[in-house]
């Protein structure tokens, strides 16, 4: 009897004794200085494809280059029969050399009727008519210099040059094939890839974002005329020169609501090739005052993702939030939480939302020991 009496009391009194609160340590939310997160699968292209084509007609003699290979600008590429060219230049500077001849007699009858006329013994008209003689000889001088600048032309058009330094594809014409400057034309492709573009698509809803956020301060740019950009190729490996945004499309397309936007990257190995699908990375944006939790810290369920805070009563709070992007080991909280607040980061399973809790430890938050904000590198 005594036995159960003894027994009811001691559960009388751990029914009384209040439950003892869970310890806890947390990490008092610091704003920090986070690098932008904007990465995006980009396209590579040639800085200028350039068609080589036949400026006159003619038949093909000689290939000068190997199909393949690099080119630099001003390299002999084709040669077309040059025979009929240099017999048309021939015949230009003979009708020039006659048209001259014409031009000096001219003058020449022109300078002996002024005389005539001055003496009274010929008549104005015979003057007019010199003069006219002189004149259309003069013409015809002006007349002969221009077919010899054309011939001279046309004759240079047999040899066709690189425009530019780069890549050459296969030869669209052989040896002893008849070109001409129409439909026939097409000799060859040559593509520049030093420097190489580098073209990525971003969605309206993106573009808009980023114009107000930059608008508010809420990411700030290095250099807002040319931010610059990384490249990761296929295999994993980083690219190891960096480009510049060099241009943005002033208009969305309507099919795929994107707007296109080109970096340039130097490419003096040509280790790049157009069409190669690469992941590109702006660097040079930081954004400011950014809050962020461990990952240790959130709770995800299926009504939400949630964090527990301490409030100024010492009870834990529920907090629903919405989280951004990954830094280091941390999220980064875009809502649900303000600078200052005592994030819970261990013994999560113990809390209940409103009881009491106590606090044993305080991690060392993001900038910790600096009056202003820590810039974080990604991990």
């Amino acid at each position: 009897m005594l036995i159960g009496v003894a027994g009811c009391r001691k559960k009388e009194q751990q029914a009384a004794r209040p439950m003892q609160a869970p310890e806890v340590a947390v990490e008092i939310v610091t704003p920090v200085t986070a690098p932008g997160n904007y990465e995006f699968i980009a396209q590579t292209e040639a800085s200028r494809v350039v068609e080589i084509r036949a400026r006159v007609q003619g038949f093909l003699l000689k290939r000068h280059f190997e199909e393949g290979g690099q080119v630099k600008e001003g390299d002999l590429l084709f040669t077309i029969d040059p025979r009929s060219f240099e017999a048309n230049l021939q015949i230009a500077r003979a009708q020039l050399a006659q048209a001259k001849a014409q031009m000096a007699l001219a003058e020449s009858n022109l300078s002996r009727v002024k005389e005539g006329v001055e003496k009274g013994g010929i008549a104005q008209a015979d003057l007019d008519r010199a003069q006219a003689q002189r004149d259309e000889a003069v013409a015809e001088v002006k007349l002969s210099e221009a077919r010899v600048t054309n011939s001279e032309l046309e004759l240079s058009y047999t040899k066709v040059l690189s425009p530019v330094s780069g890549t050459i594809g296969r030869a669209e014409k052989q040896e002893g094939a008849l070109v001409d400057s129409g439909q026939n034309s097409l000799l060859a492709t040559s593509q520049q890839v030093d420097p190489i573009y580098v073209n990525f698509n971003v969605s309206e809803r993106d573009v808009l974002k980023w114009r107000s956020d930059v608008a508010t301060g809420k990411i700030k740019l290095v250099n807002d005329k040319h931010l610059p950009t990384q490249i990761t190729l296929s295999d994993g490996t980083v690219f190891e020169s960096t480009g510049s945004i060099n241009f943005v499309d002033v208009k969305v397309d309507p099919n795929t609501g994107t707007a296109m936007i080109r970096a340039e990257f130097p490419n003096k190995e040509s280790r790049l090739l157009p069409g190669q699908y690469v992941k590109l990375k702006i660097l040079g944006v930081s954004r400011p005052n950014v809050l962020t939790v461990p990952q240790e810290a959130v709770l995800n369920t299926p009504n939400g993702t949630f964090v527990m805070v301490v409030g100024d009563d010492g009870n834990a709070e529920r907090r629903p939030v919405t989280l951004g992007d990954w830094l280091g080991s941390d999220w980064v909280v875009e809502f649900g939480i303000k600078p200052g607040e005592k994030v819970i980061v261990d013994n999560l399973q113990k809390v209940q939302p409103g009881s009491p809790v106590r606090i044993v430890g305080t991690v060392p938050a993001p900038g910790a020991g600096s009056d202003a904000p820590k810039t974080l590198e990604k991990k």
